[in-house]
């Protein structure tokens, strides 16, 4: 019970910064990670689609979308996301999360019965 009234604050008190700040990407970010630890799927979703709103290349928000929409069986949208996810990781240098994505992308290929090729427009790079 205390871990709910405690979510439910932190919640609370992110949703007040985000309407402080409706165009804060970080914002929204910390709101949408706050509803996905709370097990909350559909409102992260929400809240990391805002966040890709006012900053497109935020790898941390594709990711967080891919590993949500995995859970949804939404296979289509958790490929494109690890995809532009590994893209946007790759173009930051960031090896170790790239390798990550990369991974969760052959996972999602095999376990939403898809291939590479059912998604050329989204492997360009960012």
């Amino acid at each position: 019970m205390f871990g709910k009234l405690f979510e439910n604050k932190e919640i609370k008190a992110l949703r007040a910064q985000v309407e402080s700040m409706p165009d804060d990407p970080a914002a929204h970010f910390n709101l949408g990670a706050s509803y996905e630890k709370a097990g909350r799927a559909k409102d992260a979703v929400r809240e990391f689609e805002e966040t890709l709103k006012h900053n497109p290349k935020s790898a941390e928000a594709h990711y967080n979308l891919a590993l949500l929409y995995e859970k949804l069986r939404e296979g289509e949208k958790a490929i494109l996301h690890i995809l532009k996810a590994g893209n946007l990781f790759s173009n930051k240098n960031d090896q170790v999360n790239k390798v990550e994505a990369r991974g969760l992308l052959r996972q999602y290929y095999r376990k939403f019965n898809f291939k590479p090729e059912d998604f050329p427009q989204a492997d360009l790079k960012e």
